[in-house]
């Protein structure tokens, strides 16, 4: 099959004015830059300095130009050519497709995870078109408790909606491949039995509307491989998170849309809130454990970007469909919770360096890695330029220290730098970072709903500029965070994977200061280095400098809840979701009240005394037989259980007797027996 078959006749057109206007704009940034450094002749450091600041220009033009591409293509808001929707009577009709709902957790709090599953469950069931799905909620929890607790919440919410059989429950053992694993799991045990799988994050919200859209798109357009539904932050209330689901709900729309405009049928994938046609991903979409140690060799952490290459190069389309809204998520609650999944995304996105060259890929596809990678490497080159231009500036003055005749010899012309040029690029620089912002800013105010729900006009600009102020100072401690994690994982430093934080909870001052130290030391340094040079290079380098400086409070005053509902209350950072939420948020957000479950305090004790997660339990260890427990802990276990003294049980211990049906029956007869006599 050839890979190319499938685009749109407009894709060339598309990608030709997106495409060839950033790396128009990059040569002519690049060609002034070059005319203001070298009016003295360029030095080694300046040298480095051009092609640091090429790479670096060249990423704010790409994201220009796509930005211009998302603004027009919501301006004349027609859908993108490519893709076949449903008419009014195929609308209609029922679904002919099977298509399972997929959820993989791990070690999540149960309550919000399945209050999740039951608002998206029902959402499904008011579409009338129930049957064509089921559910599966993916464990590869690690912790006993977290398990017995998942287990319980199941036979909860199976009762509570009458979801039996159409609800599954399944935990792992061995955790290989972590998330991708899990899916690949799955697909093994059941796939077969489903033309297509929704998969969701143990965070993700969607309307049922949505989840029935998209499989009728994947009926309608066989050769589609995968269809991305654009998640939107909503659901928390710390200053952090209230700006990322107003960034994301303001000026997402504009970048996600110019990204699907040019990109068309070779998009990407996120690896969640998207459908996926069964078949094409089990037979084309294994991925290869790569070759060498971890961080760039193993299993592959950003499986997404790899899969829905795989889907393309099968000869499949992947779509970033814009239009379907309904799909939602969680932001981070901290700038440091960011931070550390941050981590984990670079040395996955990095890893795919080594994929770049792998053959038959879509060259959109390839373009998607080296994207990925450009996302992080962005940082350290913005640093490296950064530290280049002072080395430049300390260089120059050393020449001129340790020659004073040198300028003489130069003539007047080499003294006159060219300020006003300079001006000129860094503001044409500037214009083109915050054009995004704009352009949501622009389409937000044309539509009076949308900006009356954002708490009117003047509040949603006031709104703006204050989210940019915060992000402007942000920026820089995530330049220092993103920049190590890079040079961490070329150094060969590996992530663990742990589950996320996901509820709001204060950062405390000791904790920031131990994580921002060091960015608050490089902000001192550069400013002194820098007033050395010259006080007016400093007052260039004030948001820097100030965003380093103010990181320790920065960090503190955003994971704040009390400073997110203070603003909310006097419509600031508000969005259309908070002031008229969609019924599938509301759903989820009684459920979690109204079904707040008892937390497992000890996962084996709690099966061993409650005769239902008892009963529960062991008819799910006998319906998905496991491994056998490890002999050695599951010997001590039992010494311990069932000896005389009972003694407290470590975490291997716990799982092993939780997955041994025998001891936990002799265990529960013994404390039975104890109980009566």
């Amino acid at each position: 099959m050839h890979a190319h078959s499938f685009s749109p006749e407009s894709a060339g057109i598309r990608r030709l004015f997106v495409l060839g206007l950033a790396a128009v704009s990059t040569l002519v940034g690049t060609w002034e830059m070059h005319r203001l450094l070298s009016a003295r002749g360029t030095t080694v450091p300046e040298g480095v300095l051009l092609v640091l600041f090429a790479l670096c220009f060249g990423w704010i033009a790409l994201s220009f130009w796509t930005a211009v591409a998302g603004f027009l293509q919501l301006a004349v808001s027609k859908r993108l050519p490519g893709l076949r929707w449903p008419t009014e009577e195929e609308s209609a009709t029922r679904l002919t497709s099977r298509t399972s709902v997929v959820m993989p957790v791990h070690n999540e709090d149960p309550a919000s995870v399945f209050a999740n599953v039951q608002a998206t469950y029902e959402s499904v069931e008011a579409t009338g078109q129930l049957d064509a799905f089921d559910f599966y909620i993916l464990s590869d929890s690690t912790r006993p408790e977290a398990w017995i607790a998942e287990e319980l919440a199941w036979a909860d919410l199976c009762r509570r909606v009458g979801g039996q059989g159409r609800i599954f429950y399944r935990r792992r053992t061995d955790n290989t491949g972590k998330k991708a694993g899990n899916l690949q799991d799955f697909c093994e045990r059941w796939g077969r039995h489903y033309d297509f799988t929704i998969v969701l994050d143990a965070d993700s919200l969607m309307d049922g509307r949505t989840l029935v859209t998209m499989a009728r798109l994947m009926e309608l357009n066989p050769r589609a491989g995968i269809l991305q539904a654009p998640p939107l932050n909503v659901g928390r209330s710390t200053l952090f998170a209230r700006l990322q689901q107003f960034a994301g709900r303001v000026y997402g729309p504009v970048v996600a849309a110019g990204a699907a405009a040019w990109q068309l049928g070779e998009s990407n994938y996120w690896g969640h809130n998207a459908i996926i046609r069964t078949e094409a991903f089990i037979q084309h979409c294994g991925l290869p454990v790569l070759p060498g140690q971890q961080p760039f060799g193993g299993h592959i952490l950003s499986h997404d970007f790899v899969e829905a290459a795989l889907m393309r190069r099968a000869g499949y389309t992947v779509w970033l469909v814009t239009e379907l809204g309904g799909s939602f998520e969680q932001p981070p609650p901290s700038l440091l919770d960011y931070a550390q999944r941050d981590r984990r995304w670079c040395q996955g996105n990095l890893q795919h360096l080594s994929l770049v060259a792998a053959g038959g890929l879509h060259p959109i596809s390839r373009g998607h890695f080296l994207m990925g990678v450009m996302s992080y490497a962005a940082s350290p080159l913005w640093l490296l330029f950064l530290m280049s231009g002072l080395i430049a500036g300390l260089y120059d003055g050393w020449l001129s220290f340790s020659n004073p005749h040198l300028l003489e010899d130069l003539g007047p012309e080499a003294l006159a730098f060219d300020t006003t040029g300079a001006v000129r690029l860094f503001s044409v620089s500037m214009a083109m970072l915050f054009a995004p912002k704009c352009f949501g800013l622009l389409l937000a105010l044309a539509s009076s709903q949308d900006s009356a729900l954002m708490g009117g006009r003047v509040r949603l600009m006031l709104s703006v500029v204050l989210e940019s102020v915060l992000a402007t100072l942000m920026a820089p401690v995530m330049m220092l965070f993103q920049s190590h994690f890079v040079f961490g994982t070329l150094l060969g430093y590996k992530v663990t994977w742990s589950s996320q934080q996901r509820d709001d909870a204060d950062l405390p001052w000791a904790e920031a200061t131990r994580r921002h130290a060091v960015h608050t030391t490089v902000g001192v340094v550069l400013a002194a280095v820098a007033f050395f040079l010259s006080p007016g290079l400093l007052l260039w380098l004030s948001p820097v400098v100030a965003g380093l400086l103010l990181s320790i409070p920065l960090s503190v005053f955003t994971s704040r809840a009390s400073l997110g509902l203070w603003l909310e209350r006097r419509g600031l950072l508000v969005i259309p979701e908070e002031t008229e939420p969609p019924r599938v948020l509301e759903r989820a957000q009684e459920v979690a009240e109204e079904h707040a479950l008892e937390p497992v305090k000890d996962a084996v004790d709690h099966v061993i005394s409650d005769a239902k997660a008892h009963a529960l339990h062991l008819a799910l260890l006998e319906s998905q037989p496991s491994p056998a427990a490890v002999p050695m802990a599951l010997a001590s276990a039992r010494r311990k259980l069932l000896g005389d003294n009972v003694e407290p049980l470590s975490p291997p211990e716990k799982t092993a007797v939780l997955m041994d049906a025998p001891t936990l029956t002799e265990a529960r007869e013994r404390r039975l027996t104890l109980a009566v006599s």
